[in-house]
């Protein structure tokens, strides 16, 4: 409705109040600023006077802002009139678990944010840190413990029987004759709770194996993909909130272009690198490198995200503090000023041999050199593997 009242920008940035008395958290609830449970003429003036000062700052923007086609601009607007964030809001039903509210109205406005970030008209926040599946990335995940032999999650509880003459000690399954206790060591009767024995304890006991552990592997199951995952081979995410700087405030209130951040991109940078040189008439190359994730190791498991943290910290001390190292894991490049591609693929044994000599994990690692002319196709170009 609203967009067939007013144009795109200003359909987002004008308050909203929701009165039809829906449940929160619905599609139109989560576009509106205020919602009223009871409707009443009294709950309706009050709502107003709660979005009167986001009114006087709607006012103010300038026509340029209220008819802006930048969604950037239509964010920072929209932030700028209800004096407030982006904030995530938990929901159980999302993948994430958790929702921006803003994103019914401006789809993408995560992407958006960092953007705006990125030109210092927004700045995010810490706001929670998500354990997610490496296979899916859904968040849903139920926590379980697992047999450390056999991997099963049929583990019972059960208490530890110590029989003091002969101080054997086990699950009390193992001393249960009937109604009667029985120590299996020594076959005589147990009668009397602390003068023939005590339970000094509890010890799990896996009914799929029969294996005996005081302590068991702690792992989850993807509510999204079915997947089972160990605890060292989940994945994580944080997320965000985002808070409007005051130079974005002032971007919204003048309603003038944003300027572009620039090419950030892999590819941008590359070519940036080679310009630079190209301009100063210096050689340059770049060397590539990707790791080959092992079988039965998850890609964005925990385990395999720490190896390529090493291989990147790795990376960096083989060469200079001056050296650019690109991170895109599983693939990494190092940008190399004033080294021709033949120089550098003179020392590939060497380098090779010093970048997977630590890795315990041992991935097949890939190198490749590249000259400029080749710098434009190196992301289509297959491998020279050395």
């Amino acid at each position: 409705m609203l967009t067939r009242c007013f144009d795109r920008a200003a359909a987002a940035i004008v308050p909203v109040i929701d009165a039809t008395g829906g449940r929160r958290g619905t599609w139109d609830q989560r576009r509106a600023d205020v919602t009223i449970v009871r409707p009443s003429p009294k709950a309706i003036e009050d709502a107003i006077e709660m979005l009167r000062p986001a009114v006087h700052r709607l006012r103010a923007l300038p026509r340029e802002t209220l008819e802006t086609d930048d969604p950037r601009l239509i964010l920072l607007a929209r932030l700028f009139v209800r004096d407030r964030a982006i904030a995530p809001r938990n929901e159980v039903k999302a993948r994430e678990t958790f929702v921006y509210d803003d994103d019914v109205v401006i789809p993408g406005v995560a992407a958006i944010a960092e953007q705006l970030t990125t030109l210092g008209l927004m700045e995010r926040k810490f706001a929670d840190k998500l354990t997610i599946c490496p296979h899916c990335a859904s968040a849903r995940l139920t926590v379980r413990e697992n047999c450390s032999g056999c991997g099963s999650g049929n583990i019972v509880e059960e208490p530890i029987v110590h029989h003091f003459k002969c101080a054997y000690q086990g699950p009390e399954r193992d001393f249960r004759r009937g109604s009667e206790l029985v120590c299996p060591k020594c076959l005589q009767q147990l009668k009397n709770f602390s003068v023939d024995y005590d339970r000094p304890g509890s010890i799990g006991v896996c009914h799929s194996c029969g294996h005996l552990s005081t302590e068991h592997k702690v792992g989850f199951l993807c509510l999204d993909c079915d997947s089972h995952v160990d605890a060292g081979n989940v994945d994580s995410r944080t997320i965000h909130s985002y808070h409007i700087t005051a130079a974005g405030r002032a971007a919204a209130a003048i309603g003038s272009p944003l300027h572009d951040a620039g090419d950030g991109s892999v590819g941008g940078r590359i070519r940036a690198f080679a310009k630079r040189h190209s301009t100063l008439g210096q050689p340059c190359s770049v060397l590539f490198a990707r790791l080959q994730t092992p079988d039965n190791v998850p890609e964005n498991g925990h385990v395999w995200r720490q190896t390529c943290v090493f291989f990147s910290r790795i990376l960096r001390e083989s060469f200079t503090s001056e050296t650019e190292i690109i991170d895109a894991p599983p693939i990494f490049l190092a940008l190399l000023g004033c080294d021709r591609k033949a120089e550098v693929e003179r020392h590939l044994p060497q380098i090779r041999e010093r970048l997977g000599r630590y890795l315990a994990l041992t991935p097949q690692l890939q190198l490749a050199v590249f000259s400029p002319d080749e710098i434009p196709g190196v992301a289509d170009r297959p491998l020279k593997v050395f």
